[in-house]
């Protein structure tokens, strides 16, 4: 079975349909890239799955399941349980859906305590504890830190400090390195991998860069206007597709000499 599986889902602002007859599985220790232009609808369908649609956003067609569960059938507190513990999310700038008015260590604090009967001592010690784990030197004084008083590749590390706290399942990322520079770019993709290397952690990763979903992946969706225009493994999509659209967005990938390096 399926860790995550999404049937024929519709996503819909209003009366608007965003996202159509979208089928996606994933397997556990998976990672799936979904690629597409700005707008193609590949975020709405990750905050579907959590369960995070803003405004008016709703499924309006078709099923979502997570381990043999209709999320489409969750309350608010089947809700609270699964967030953060089983399924996790990074956004593209992480230091950005902080409160920028509360340092680093309240909110991490707050947000284990959420989870689970600690003191905020021992709460602070793993927030310490996981942020080491993702490579940043003097966490406590990351702890004592805003979220603006952090660089870009430092937020990220954060967030996704944060939510590997309970080892999910699922980690869901939106454009988690697009606003960093490559050097960061390589460090950040190569601790994502990592984490699925050594907790089993499937990952569905968004991402306008080609080069980072051919790496990661090991599927490939591609979306336009909406809709899942192609999906397979990683050699599929990137070599052998004959889909118009796939082969367009692989020839907007630079090459260098003739070759295409991804």
């Amino acid at each position: 079975m399926a860790l995550l599986e999404l049937k024929h889902v519709d996503i819909s602002y209003g009366k608007m349909l965003i996202v159509k007859d979208c089928n996606l599985t994933l397997d556990e220790g998976e990672i799936c890239s979904i690629v597409g232009e700005s707008g193609s609808g590949k975020t709405t369908v990750i905050r579907a799955v959590l369960g995070l649609l803003s405004g008016q956003g709703q499924v309006t067609a078709g099923d979502i399941f997570y381990d043999g569960q209709n999320l489409l059938r969750f309350d608010r507190k089947h809700w609270r349980d699964l967030r953060g513990h089983d399924i996790s999310m990074i956004f593209q700038d992480s230091g950005a859906m902080m409160n920028q008015t509360r340092r680093i260590g309240h909110t991490y604090v707050e947000y284990i305590r959420t989870h689970e009967k600690i003191t905020k001592k021992d709460a602070w010690e793993k927030g310490k504890m996981m942020l080491e784990r993702m490579r940043l030197p003097d966490s406590e004084r990351v702890m004592r830190s805003y979220p603006f008083q952090l660089s870009g590749g430092m937020r990220q590390r954060v967030g996704i400090a944060m939510g590997m706290t309970y080892q999910p399942k699922l980690l869901l990322a939106d454009e988690p390195t697009s606003a960093l520079d490559v050097t960061t770019q390589a460090q950040i993709v190569r601790q994502m991998m990592e984490l699925r290397d050594e907790y089993g952690t499937s990952i569905i990763i968004v991402t306008h860069n080609i080069g980072v979903a051919a790496y990661m992946g090991d599927k490939i969706v591609v979306m336009k206007d909406g809709e899942i225009v192609e999906q397979g493994d990683r050699d599929q999509i990137l070599n052998k597709s004959t889909n118009p659209y796939t082969t367009m967005l692989m020839d907007a990938v630079p090459s260098l000499g003739g070759a295409r390096y991804v």
